[in-house]
């Protein structure tokens, strides 16, 4: 590892049994630091080897790139490592170390999900949520409940967050205990509503993508789709506009609209959303322009 470590200290470290590459990666930070000071005092009380203060930084640098690669499912090769690696991931550290001191309560936990509760908000909440809670091995917690179980290759990510999110495997030690943390949560969420009897059989395992999934597939799935649509259209229905009048007024009316059509246009083919539109237009009273801004 071209890092500025001598050929006695990269001796010592294999003799201390750091022998390839994922024996550093699985090292704590606690760990590596005891591995250095032990290699840097003379246990016959003369002097250990010299590390430089930048050499020890670096060590910690490439730990935590190998076990970021690992997390990610690409290669951590000692080939890879050079100097320059050795600086941007020390930089990197050093900022997500100062992002994990932030407060992370900004954030409300969602409110537990009943028998009137709207399933697209309520999960739209519990993604939010999570995408602000960090757990093991500094992954966001919604890498547990994305879309896809493999990641889609090839793409370009603006954040490291989004990269977590999309890529962060779905194995191994730091998965189990994140996909646990995110079972609690769902379960504390469920316990005494709907929706509990849908991820009650996950509950041995902890398995929180089990769960999560389990909720889609109820509650996104054919049967629910045809009922929240009917919902949809008696919402459209129902919503008739003669003047403001006390607890309803245009913007309580605009609002029934918009949401009605937003789910509607996520739930329907594009014959459908003609059709919906078509009786829109003939049954509202109200200007073009408002029904455009309304329904586009």
């Amino acid at each position: 590892m071209c890092i500025g470590l001598s050929n006695i200290a990269a001796a010592e470290m294999t003799d201390n049994g750091i022998t390839n590459m994922n024996r550093l990666r699985a090292l704590t930070e606690d760990a590596l630091d005891r591995l250095i000071k032990q290699m840097t005092h003379d246990n016959n009380g003369g002097a250990g080897l010299v590390i430089p203060l930048t050499s020890q930084q670096y060590l910690h640098a490439i730990q935590f790139w190998a076990n970021r690669m690992y997390i990610l499912g690409t290669p951590y090769d000692v080939a890879l490592i050079n100097e320059a690696l050795a600086e941007t991931w020390n930089e990197q550290r050093k900022a997500e170390k100062e992002a994990a001191e932030a407060p992370d309560d900004l954030i409300k936990k969602p409110e537990p999900f009943k028998k009137d509760t709207k399933w697209r908000p309520w999960k739209e909440s519990v993604v939010t949520y999570l995408n602000s809670k960090v757990g093991q091995a500094s992954i966001p917690l919604s890498y547990i409940v994305r879309e896809f179980d493999v990641p889609i290759p090839g793409l370009l990510y603006a954040t490291v967050h989004e990269q977590l999110v999309d890529m962060a495997i779905h194995t191994g030690p730091e998965y189990n205990t994140n996909n646990g943390i995110v079972y609690d949560l769902l379960q504390l969420l469920t316990l005494n509503g709907p929706a509990w009897s849908w991820i009650s059989s996950h509950q041995r395992s902890r398995n929180g993508r089990g769960a999560w999934k389990a909720l889609i597939e109820y509650y996104e799935g054919d049967a629910m789709q045809v009922l929240t649509k009917q919902q949809c259209y008696d919402s459209i229905a129902k919503a008739n506009y003669q003047g403001p009048r006390r607890g309803f007024d245009f913007s309580s009316y605009v609002a029934i609209h918009q949401q009605a059509h937003q789910d509607l246009s996520r739930l329907e083919n594009p014959s459908q959303k003609i059709k919906r539109l078509g009786i829109f237009y003939m049954e509202s009273q109200i200007p073009n322009v408002v029904i455009s801004n309304l329904t586009s």
